[in-house]
């Protein structure tokens, strides 16, 4: 099996001989003699993970299970405040729909972005905030009440 491909002057095949599958990079840069280099796919991985041009396996799964766990536990704390504001904050004295449809906003990303973990979604996630569905009315002694803002949502993507 031969695999080239050619860019910038350098033109690589994955080649086989006696000890096995390895690559040879040829470089021509002019009109002079093509130099050529056969290397053990291995040793060339090791350079680019020395380089940072890739990452290993094992350090690209660190930072993965990392960043995963990191989402995980802003996901959960945002679900935390969703609940309480729409269980526990005081609602009837104060106007708290602009902090109420940001931190929607906020619950709806961080479940997206986890959305794709294999742990998945713990049951009942998203659940914290449910949508007013009483009518706007104002009194003299309370506000009335909003049931969204769709701009700042936008603002928070």
């Amino acid at each position: 099996m031969t695999t080239k491909l050619t860019h910038h002057h350098l033109s690589t095949e994955q080649v086989n001989d006696e000890h096995g599958t390895a690559i040879m990079l040829t470089q021509q840069d002019g009109i002079e003699e093509p130099q050529s280099v056969l290397v053990h796919p291995f040793q060339l991985r090791a350079v680019c993970e020395q380089f940072g041009i890739i990452a290993s396996d094992t350090r690209a799964a660190k930072t993965i299970a990392t960043l995963q766990r990191r989402m995980v536990g802003l996901r959960d704390r945002i679900d935390n405040l969703a609940d309480w504001m729409a269980n526990h904050s005081d609602h009837a004295h104060a106007d708290l729909s602009y902090e109420t449809t940001q931190l929607r906003a906020l619950q709806d990303l961080s479940g997206e972005w986890c959305a794709d973990f294999e742990e998945g979604l713990p049951e009942g996630f998203g659940e914290g905030l449910q949508p007013n569905t009483e009518p706007a009315v104002e009194s003299d002694s309370t506000p009335a009440r909003r049931n969204s803002a769709p701009a700042a949502q936008a603002s928070l993507l």
